[in-house]
């Protein structure tokens, strides 16, 4: 191995280290322990694999499903490490070309690399040619059909994951590329509830036939193959090889800061647009109608915002789709449980760190004559705006669902939710000056502070408190006037515990300035720190 090549592969390794571990080796170790024990389930299941391959009496049925196995391994090598997101654990090699190294060599690590996000289907696959070259049917040659079949699987990865990288860093098409995987990993909950539908079956059935790479593999593994098989499956790896290689090419010359720049053309709707923003000017007076624009106009644009919202009415409707469609007491209440789902994903970016996409601009609140009641009110203002415009969408999406869901159930939920989300900003705008975390928009993962995730524990149960009152007087007096006068009760309460931790959360926001703002300036924003 090439001393560079060698270099690199260990820069990899130290990444995925730190990655995980985040400098803890208390964390490091449980990660390894989680990560011996997948790997030693990939283990049991390359013995199981071995012992039905080395059985010659399985040769009928592996030649029936062998297509169908192979299939598997080749779905999951290509779309489970984008479905886990792990494609971006790795090094930028674009930035090693300053050094002593070909492209051609930098292609084949990043090649080698992609042996990473498939160590379980590389461990099946190795533990089924081990049983075949002990199979006294199979020929010894046979088995040897899986090298290029692992080389097929290697080179696409690749190749995704370079056009993935791409996908991802333009400013159009990474909302719908992220939205589209989510939508992909909560297929199988549809599928649960509705069955396979009649379309997607036909759609499926060639696969199961015809000449694909997985077809020809398993016809020469298991010594039924000719050359054309063998010329077959060589081609479709040339076609990974040079996809693979285009992708790989086509990404080194990708200018990712360019295409995060690239300004949007401008819309038709633009006009509407301005006067949808300009709504609270005709309901608030300034400056509060001023902050309340400002943040309005602002979250529909961070990437991050509009993926947590869409995935709201969208993977939130079909993952708790099978509450919806049982004939249990949840069906009653699944408008409520995705109202729920939706209130937690859209909490985490407006409501327990809202200053987290301000980042520096902070410094503005303080220097500006405005009251940080004021900037509070309004964030909690929209913030609202977006939960109550949030169910609407689910209320809205569910109609195209197999959904009995009435006008009843639909102000339950609205009542419920109000309840909900007066405690939950009471807690946020506390959270958001004792625990401030700087947010870039167009990051995806969560980001709220460690700590404040362990409080959540304490707070969400609090918070559920007097919504649980309200169904058990409902259950107590078999009366609805009972449910909503619980509800009404608690949400007086809640108007109370807001008004208080409102004022506890402007003196700490005056008496932790130089705290706060020294923590969200740790990262580049809107003003220069």
């Amino acid at each position: 191995m090439l001393p560079q090549t060698r270099a690199i592969l260990q820069a990899q390794w130290r990444t995925l280290i730190n990655f995980y571990s985040h400098g803890n080796w208390g964390l490091l170790v449980f990660t390894v322990l989680l990560s011996v024990g997948w790997y030693g389930l990939a283990a049991a299941g390359a013995v199981a694999s071995a012992l039905i391959a080395a059985d010659p009496r399985q040769l009928p049925r592996l030649l029936q499903f062998g297509p169908n196995v192979l299939l598997f391994t080749f779905v999951y090598w290509q779309l489970v490490p984008i479905l886990l997101a792990s494609t971006g654990i790795a090094l930028d090699l674009k930035r090693l070309a300053v050094y002593p190294i070909t492209r051609n060599q930098l292609f084949l690590i990043e090649v080698l690399l992609r042996f990473s996000t498939g160590i379980e289907m590389t461990l099946v696959i190795a533990g089924a040619a081990a049983g075949l070259f002990w199979n006294p049917a199979v020929p010894l040659w046979a088995p040897l059909a899986l090298l290029p079949w692992i080389a097929l699987n290697l080179f696409l990865s690749a190749g995704l994951r370079d056009l993935l990288t791409r996908l991802l860093a333009r400013r159009r098409t990474r909302e719908l590329a992220m939205l589209t995987f989510v939508l992909l990993a909560a297929l199988p909950q549809l599928l649960l509830v509705t069955g396979v539908p009649d379309r997607f079956r036909a759609f499926l059935a060639p696969l199961a036939t015809g000449s694909w790479p997985w077809q020809l593999t398993a016809q020469l593994a298991l010594g039924h193959g000719s050359l054309f098989s063998l010329a077959g499956l060589l081609a479709w790896t040339g076609a990974a090889v040079w996809f693979g290689r285009w992708q790989f090419n086509r990404g080194f010359r990708f200018d990712s800061d360019a295409a995060r720049a690239t300004p949007a053309a401008a819309s038709p709707s633009s006009a509407w647009l301005e006067r949808f923003y300009r709504l609270p000017s005709l309901l608030f007076s300034d400056p509060l109608a001023a902050l309340i624009e400002k943040e309005v106009r602002f979250l529909p644009r961070a990437p991050r915002f509009r993926l947590v919202f869409i995935m709201g009415f969208t993977f939130g409707l079909i993952i708790w789709l099978p509450l919806g469609g049982s004939n249990s007491s949840f069906s009653a209440h699944y408008l409520t449980i995705v109202s729920f789902y939706s209130l937690a994903l859209l909490g985490e970016v407006c409501i327990w760190n809202a200053f987290g996409f301000d980042r520096a601009a902070i410094q503005f609140y303080y220097v500006a004559p405005v009251s940080f009641a004021r900037v509070f009110l309004a964030k909690n203002i929209v913030a609202l705006f977006f939960v109550l415009a949030e169910i609407g969408m689910i209320t809205l999406a569910s109609r195209f669902l197999p959904l009995a869901i009435d006008s009843a159930q639909v102000i339950e939920t609205l009542a419920i939710a109000l309840v909900l989300a007066i405690f939950l900003l009471s807690a946020g705008n506390l959270g958001s000056v004792l625990f401030p975390r700087p947010v870039d928009p167009a990051q995806w993962r969560a980001a709220s502070p460690g700590r404040f995730q362990a409080l959540m524990f304490l707070i969400y149960p609090a918070a559920f408190l007097p919504i649980l009152l309200a169904y058990l007087a409902r259950f107590a007096f078999d009366s609805q006037l009972a449910f909503y006068a619980v509800l009404a009760v608690g949400a007086l309460f809640g108007a109370l515990v807001y008004w208080i931790a409102l004022d506890s959360a402007v003196r700490l926001a005056a008496s932790r300035s130089e705290h706060i703002v020294s923590l969200l300036a740790t990262r580049d924003g809107p003003v220069s720190s």
